[in-house]
């Protein structure tokens, strides 16, 4: 209760002389054992996240490096492939080109060889017929000659037919 009676700010120069002693003896305890130790921990804490920061710059610079390069390889694929797809294109082209163009030309030659065949058989067939027209004409002009010519007639078609061989000799 005196301390109501007086007040609460009422300063003692004992009490006052004992306290910033007190704070500074616990201040140098501090700064000797605890202050240092702190301070290099905040300096290592603060040194690590530089240090991490660093990395991390030179990771990104890397991932970005990496990626610019992949980014190139994978153009350079894809342009590898359209050459590619483009070259078997041409070469099927060509190639399909080629197998009609054979094929025409095997169809030419068929078309050729069976118009050859054709006229052979028309020949064949025209050079029979004329035979066979020749054969039965005749068959037929003998029996007519036999009916209808009397020796007279038939002595001066003998004698005409000569006449015509020895003017084609």
């Amino acid at each position: 209760m005196e301390v109501l009676k007086e007040g609460l700010l009422k300063v003692d120069p004992g009490l006052f002389l004992w306290t910033v002693i007190t704070f500074l003896v616990l201040a140098l305890i501090l700064w000797k054992a605890a202050w240092r130790p702190i301070v290099d921990a905040l300096d290592a804490r603060a040194e690590k996240v530089r240090g991490d920061i660093e990395t991390a710059e030179k990771n990104r610079l890397e991932s970005e490096r990496l990626f610019n390069q992949h980014k190139e390889m994978m153009d350079k694929a894809k342009e590898e492939a359209a050459h590619i797809i483009a070259e078997g294109k041409s070469d099927a082209e060509g190639l399909k080109n080629s197998i009609v163009e054979k094929a025409n030309s095997e169809a030419k030659d068929l078309v050729e060889r069976a118009k050859k065949e054709i006229s052979l058989a028309k020949d064949k067939a025209v050079t029979e017929l004329k035979a066979e027209v020749v054969y039965l004409s005749t068959e037929i002009a003998a029996k007519l000659i036999a009916k209808n010519l009397n020796p007279n007639d038939q002595k001066a078609f003998i004698e005409d037919a000569l006449a015509k061989i020895r003017t084609v000799q």
